[in-house]
């Protein structure tokens, strides 16, 4: 395909926080130039942005609470400042990696006691979603609690080598009459908080940890390869669980025409697309078809047109970048990037 055409219109057409990134995540612009300090300048002042900063408080913390929606959680506060191309050495990022770093009231927050019953089990709670903030905004991976989390990680995969099925794991049971199961006391087994913090730190990287984390990938998802009993949770009849991996998701082609009945995931799925979290792959677990479908997408010239007016709706709630979409070009410019960006990631561009 020629992506440069896709590309070149983003450098004529995109507002200044996907121009830059652009630049700097497909292009690999240097920040320093004097035309991408100019950039970020005008991301500094984008509405969104401004908004977001303006909920930080006096010592530093994004919103009130760890792990909530734009402007009151930090979480995905950060993610917003992040994904529209706010650096992570302005002042104020640092000042709110401080301030996450020596957090001490955390146990006053709405998550803190449903999350520690995850983190007392090993299941990957606040803890690990503290962690994931403090890797995200560039805190060294010596600290405490990204130590704790990776090696909390690293045990739950040890762990899930010693399983030959989820009975060994975990029991069967219902909840609100659907099916899930419940881990037994003392198991332990891996989910998505798990394999985040080990795709975004390097510290723990050693021959045997790799090997091992890779052979039980493997592992786990030979496993639950037929696994359809529902999410697994830390308490029977508690809506308390890990963010659960999913092991068996279908390798297939994706289309378009997939998101019609369910739009939200269009939205999720296009988030991920253009997530600016930075990561170092290790776990082998791609859609074979995954570059294939995002090529199919993009070059078609209806692309744009097949998308439902529900699917927007929820896109823009939730994956949107563009400060607005008065302008067609602004739409398209939102909708191109994730799209290029994970073909970039993927080595395809």
């Amino acid at each position: 395909m020629n992506f440069q055409k896709y590309i070149d219109f983003l450098l004529e057409k995109a507002p200044p926080n996907i121009l830059y990134r652009v630049k700097k995540e497909i292009i690999k612009e240097p920040i320093d130039t004097p035309e991408m300090l100019e950039l970020q300048s005008k991301i500094l002042d984008l509405p969104k942005v401004k908004k977001a900063f303006a909920c930080q408080r006096e010592d530093g913390f994004f919103g009130s609470v760890l792990h909530g929606v734009y402007f009151d959680g930090f979480d995905s506060t950060l993610e917003l400042l992040k994904k529209n191309g706010v650096e992570l050495t302005d002042p104020r990022m640092l000042k709110a990696r401080e301030a996450l770093t020596d957090w001490k009231d955390y146990k006053k927050d709405h998550f803190y006691k449903a999350g520690n019953a995850m983190d007392e089990h090993g299941r990957g709670g606040f803890r690990a979603i503290w962690a994931e903030q403090l890797v995200e905004l560039g805190a060294d991976e010596s600290l405490l609690q990204i130590q704790e989390q990776i090696e909390c990680a690293l045990n739950a995969f040890r762990g899930a080598l010693e399983y030959s099925c989820p009975d060994d794991f975990s029991k069967k049971a219902t909840f609100r009459g659907e099916p899930c199961r419940y881990y037994i006391k003392g198991a332990t087994f891996p989910a998505a908080n798990h394999i985040r913090i080990l795709e975004k730190t390097l510290a723990w990287r050693t021959e045997d940890n790799l090997a091992m984390v890779k052979r039980s990938f493997s592992h786990c998802k030979d496993m639950m390869k037929n696994y359809n009993d529902g999410i697994i949770y830390v308490n029977c009849g508690h809506f308390v669980g890990p963010f659960n991996y999913n092991w068996n998701a279908p390798k297939t082609r994706i289309n378009i025409r997939d998101f019609d009945s369910h739009p939200i995931d269009f939205a999720w799925f296009m988030k991920g697309l253009g997530s600016a979290s930075v990561t170092y792959p290790v776990f082998d677990d791609g859609n074979p078809y995954f570059v294939e479908s995002l090529c199919n997408m993009i070059g078609d010239e209806n692309f744009i047109d097949n998308i439902t007016d529900e699917m927007l709706r929820m896109f823009k709630n939730y994956a949107s970048i563009a400060p607005s979409w008065r302008k067609k070009e602004s739409l398209a410019c939102d909708l191109f990037f994730p799209i290029l960006l994970a073909l970039s990631k993927a080595g395809t561009i």
